[in-house]
């Protein structure tokens, strides 16, 4: 029977891997990095539009706002993924946010997938309960505590494969990741991690959230089998020892892509907060490389960070 798994109050991975402990960070911390001085002179920086038409047009579209920050526009609903919009404790956006936060007053529902910091930002979410107090979360098991300290007052909770049943349209189902959660270092796995599927009357969408590679993406390939559109993350990858319990590479997003069997990937999760070894420009160069010598069977939209795509 599909669940989640719950060992003394923490929740596990569907295979029981285990998080990335302090003794690994450490050990990173301390190794030298073989492409420091690559990574040093690489400036590059993720292109910026101000497109405000997924504010404005009631067509379903999408809006990459940096790292797994989204907005979708579905059967005229407005949805945000992992509001994390700003540089905060320790984490420096490289990317200007496009839009003004006046313009959020139009979102309906924030999507969280996971607790870690660079997903869920105690000041993004203030600065969007200002201009809409009001406003609705969906998130995984336990995370209404975290959410009520920062002044959420609106939460809807679901454990992997639920639909969240008070959101008539579009149909939006929580789904396995292969993850974990912790933001102090005695919190870890108490609340779950996850990613969703949206199905709005013409779109069909994965939103992978933060994952490493694992057997979810051939199952859920076979639970929806009418993909079309698929959002993986493909940065913050090396050193590689440590970083595949926790993400995908360029090549394992396109591995899990295909056992999907999704039609168009998005690529997320690179090049807004430098979270790791490699170069900041080398996420986006492999995964375009891995289009053109025909690895990633499939179309690739690598859209500017506040560009309107229409589905």
């Amino acid at each position: 029977m599909r669940g989640n798994r719950v060992l003394d109050g923490r929740f596990m991975n569907a295979d029981n891997m285990q998080p990335v402990g302090f003794g690994s960070v450490l050990r990173w911390a301390f190794t030298a990095n073989p492409q420091r001085a690559e990574k040093k002179a690489d400036t590059f920086r993720l292109p910026v539009k101000n497109d405000p038409r997924i504010f404005t047009k009631k067509n379903d579209a999408f809006c990459w706002l940096g790292h797994a920050a989204f907005l979708f526009r579905l059967d005229g609903k407005l949805l945000l993924t992992d509001p994390c919009l700003d540089s905060s404790m320790g984490l420096k956006r490289l990317v200007t946010q496009p839009f003004p936060l006046e313009n959020f007053r139009e979102v309906d529902y924030v999507l969280i997938t996971h607790t870690h910091r660079d997903h869920v930002d105690e000041s993004s979410i203030r600065k969007l309960l200002r201009v809409k107090p009001e406003l609705h979360f969906l998130a995984p098991l336990r995370t209404g505590k975290l959410l009520r300290s920062f002044g959420v007052k609106h939460i809807t909770e679901a454990a992997w494969y639920q639909r969240f049943s008070n959101v008539p349209e579009p149909e939006i189902i929580f789904l396995p990741a292969r993850h974990w959660s912790r933001r102090w270092m005695h919190d870890t796995n108490l609340d779950l991690w996850g990613s969703y599927y949206l199905r709005s009357k013409s779109s069909n969408i994965y939103f992978a959230g933060d994952t490493a590679y694992g057997a979810h993406f051939s199952e859920l390939g076979k639970l929806f089998p009418q993909t079309k559109y698929a959002f993986f993350p493909i940065g913050a990858y090396k050193p590689e020892w440590m970083m595949k319990r926790a993400h995908t590479s360029p090549q394992e997003a396109v591995q899990g892509f295909h056992e999907l069997g999704a039609q168009v990937f998005i690529p997320m999760h690179f090049a807004t907060y430098d979270l790791s070894n490699e170069p900041i420009s080398e996420p986006l160069r492999t995964i375009k490389e891995l289009k053109q010598n025909g690895t990633l069977k499939g179309e690739l939209l690598t859209p500017a960070v506040g560009e309107t795509v229409f589905l």
